[in-house]
């Protein structure tokens, strides 16, 4: 690609580099000049203008957008048309998006030509939300990268995967002396509303004393009936793996798989594992429906995405929750629903 500047009456056919003011309209960047443009652009006293000449193997941008979108086969996304070389990518349903950042990374490498800019990995979206955008950012781009893009896309993988709203969930709220009916009421509702982002409209509840005998045997009964996720909620945080949250789960076999992340508020957070039921040990902070470390917990869970350790290791970058005004309490779709209502 290279541009040239010419006699207006002589760029009729050409690719104009820049947009101009014509007589009655304006003429935009990109435009391949017509006759009534040439015309139009004379009327206004203009005499030459910046053209672009495509070189041998040169692919203008529309076709490599849609070349490179061709590509595409991303889960639970639509693609659609935007101007300029550019398509935008949205979410077809309410779901975790997943990708590897690396591969993004990776991409946008190819060349400085072909850019694809994405909402942030594991981010919660709705159906509708613009995740994605391919844009080429010249008008013209040399068919070899073109080819690296494409063979790159076809082993890329990216997917908005749904929330799974038949995964069977138990609440365990362990009390002692410090804890009053309204705390108890409080942790309940709050952790219904904050599953019910996901879809879940049942929370099967349990309340024992803060000790191992009960909560275990409150984790045994839930595991004999197939229950996918039991979330405790004790009266006291976890300061330990010999605490009694851990405690109660390592007497009935289980295992604590991590203690403790690198998020704040969410520290405190114990996930385990009985056999097929997740454990999940929550922290105080749970009380309060602001954002925290449980609900980065739960987007991967919700999704059926596995959470090993690395994941939550992996949480620590833009895991400092606390006081950042962008980070709002969650809500569900009917809610929005019923404040744009009121």
């Amino acid at each position: 690609m290279k541009f040239s500047r010419c006699k207006v009456q002589n760029a009729i056919g050409h690719k104009l580099a820049h947009s101009h003011l014509g007589k009655s309209r304006r003429i935009p960047k990109a435009s391949t000049l017509s006759e009534s443009d040439v015309r139009d652009l004379i009327e206004a006293g203009v005499d030459s203008v910046e053209i672009v000449i495509a070189e041998a193997f040169d692919v203008i941008e529309d076709i490599v957008a849609e070349r490179l979108i061709g590509q595409m086969d991303w889960k639970n996304c639509r693609a659609a048309r935007a101007n300029g070389g550019r398509f935008n990518i949205y979410a077809t349903c309410d779901g975790l998006i997943h990708f590897e950042r690396g591969q993004v990374d990776s991409f946008n490498s190819i060349s400085e030509e072909i850019t694809l800019a994405t909402v942030l990995p594991n981010t919660p979206v709705q159906a509708g939300d613009h995740v994605a955008t391919l844009k080429i950012i010249p008008f013209y781009v040399h068919d070899k990268f073109v080819d690296q893009a494409e063979r790159f896309l076809q082993s890329m993988t990216v997917s908005v995967m749904p929330w799974l709203p038949d995964l069977r969930v138990e609440l365990v709220q362990s009390y002692n002396e410090t804890i009053t009916t309204k705390m108890q009421k409080k942790g309940y509702q709050t952790q219904r509303d904050r599953l019910a982002f996901y879809g879940l409209t049942e929370l099967p509840h349990s309340l024992v004393q803060h000790e191992v005998v009960h909560i275990a045997e409150q984790i045994h009964h839930a595991s004999s009936r197939g229950v996918d996720l039991v979330m405790v909620l004790g009266a006291s945080a976890i300061c330990d793996r010999q605490d009694v949250v851990p405690a109660a789960l390592t007497s009935l076999g289980g295992h604590v798989s991590y203690f403790g992340m690198p998020v704040d508020p969410g520290n405190l957070m114990m996930v385990g594992h009985l056999d097929t039921l997740i454990v999940i040990g929550m922290p105080g902070c749970v009380r309060s429906p602001a954002f925290n470390g449980l609900d980065l917990v739960l987007d991967r869970l919700m999704a059926g995405l596995e959470l090993d350790p690395q994941h939550i290791q992996m949480m620590g970058v833009g895991g400092l929750l606390k006081d950042q005004p962008n980070r709002t309490i969650r809500e569900t779709t009917s809610q929005k629903l019923l404040d744009l209502s009121a």
